[in-house]
């Protein structure tokens, strides 16, 4: 234990000991491993919409801040990468503060008043022959997009993604097969996305996934990957029939150069009901150069996530004939900043006098750190 000549003339004189020097110095050096391994991570979005037509709530804050400036959100993310090494452990946590943290709905089940700060994730990584688990708090195992502005290709959120759940509480073992196959299994409270949920005795909800991408030798398609991926259970964590949620995609390679394509399908089965909903959705991708890229979204289908006999529309959770055209411009103008410019139209059949149709020009800034 090193000490300076000032810490050794307080301890002679009585007024630290050298035990209370020695757990500082201790407590310090914890303090920096801890610094060493932790990364700090985050973004703030901003931007400004400006709509014509249905107030539509279908899809991830469509009706919220309609011709307005908009503070989004204030993501915050401290984690530790795992390694490589067999027992290798890590974790995340994330917070979201501002407007849109109210929406995500991880909030404990009982709050009826959402706030402005909400946790997006909080999980454990740890590893046991060769089978990473995923132990906490954990973003769902279907769908294309998130909730974190940054890492969708589009501002807006997508119909498919308004179906889905978000989050789990549970449990995730994914295991690499090959380097082409991958599967994953898990089990979580229920579907809802509140922390611990709602659970009714030692029902639980199912989760899992494969992954595979085509080999050499399969022609053009070689390295085509396709996704599938379940989540059965309740939203309530009750017993009886479970609602199905099933996740479908195959991301096809470069065909043509510096464009990117993806096809990807939601279904969901709900318990007690005739009526599904389903969302086919195609996504592009063109880099112009290494600053600006064209992104595009179409998505068809119908939804059923209200009862049976709700009039259908834009913002009513029923629609049939769903037509909605997506498509975003990303130019990198400064650093660390992605600006984007957006267009997209959204449409459906209608029972009742629903307006049916909407518009929207967003701009965006994400500042990411």
């Amino acid at each position: 234990m090193k000490m300076n000549k000032w810490t050794m003339g307080l301890a002679a004189a009585g007024v630290v000991t050298l035990s209370s020097v020695a757990q500082a110095q201790d407590a310090a050096a914890g303090a920096e491993a801890l610094a060493a391994s932790t990364t700090l991570s985050g973004y703030v979005s901003t931007g400004y919409k400006f709509n014509n037509g249905a107030a539509g709530t279908g899809y991830f804050r469509a009706a919220e801040d309609r011709n307005a400036f908009s503070l989004d959100v204030v993501d915050l993310k401290l984690s530790s990468a795992q390694g490589d090494g067999a027992q290798d452990t890590g974790y995340t946590v994330e917070l979201w503060m501002g407007p849109a943290a109210s929406d995500i709905g991880t909030e404990d089940d009982t709050v009826t008043s959402p706030g402005t700060v909400e946790l997006m994730q909080a999980n454990i990584d740890l590893r046991w022959n060769d089978i990473d688990l995923k132990v906490g708090q954990f973003g769902t195992v279907v769908g294309n997009e998130v909730y974190n502005y940054n890492e969708n290709k589009l501002y807006t959120h997508s119909w498919g993604f308004a179906l889905e759940p978000t989050h789990h509480t549970g449990l995730l073992a994914s295991y690499t097969v090959s380097d082409d196959l991958q599967i994953a299994a898990g089990l979580a409270n229920s579907t809802g996305n509140a922390i611990n949920g709602s659970q009714t005795g030692s029902t639980k909800t199912l989760l899992a996934t494969v992954s595979y991408t085509l080999p050499s030798g399969t022609g053009p398609l070689a390295g085509t990957e396709l996704y599938y991926g379940l989540v059965s259970g309740n939203a309530a964590g009750a017993s009886g029939d479970n609602d199905e949620y099933h996740y479908a995609s195959a991301t096809l390679p470069e065909l043509v150069a510096n464009l990117t394509a993806k096809v990807t399908w939601d279904h969901v089965e709900y318990a007690g009901r005739e009526a599904d909903s389903n969302v086919v959705g195609l996504n592009l991708g063109y880099n112009l150069d290494a600053s600006t890229n064209i992104n595009v979204r179409y998505e068809m289908g119908n939804m059923n996530t209200a009862a049976a006999g709700t009039a259908q529309g834009l913002g009513t959770g029923n629609g049939d004939n769903l037509q909605s055209f997506t498509v975003g411009v990303n130019r990198k103008i400064w650093d660390n900043v992605t600006s984007r410019i957006e267009y997209r139209s959204d449409s459906v059949d209608t029972v009742g006098s629903v307006d049916d149709q909407q518009s929207v020009v967003a701009l965006n800034l994400i500042y990411s750190f």
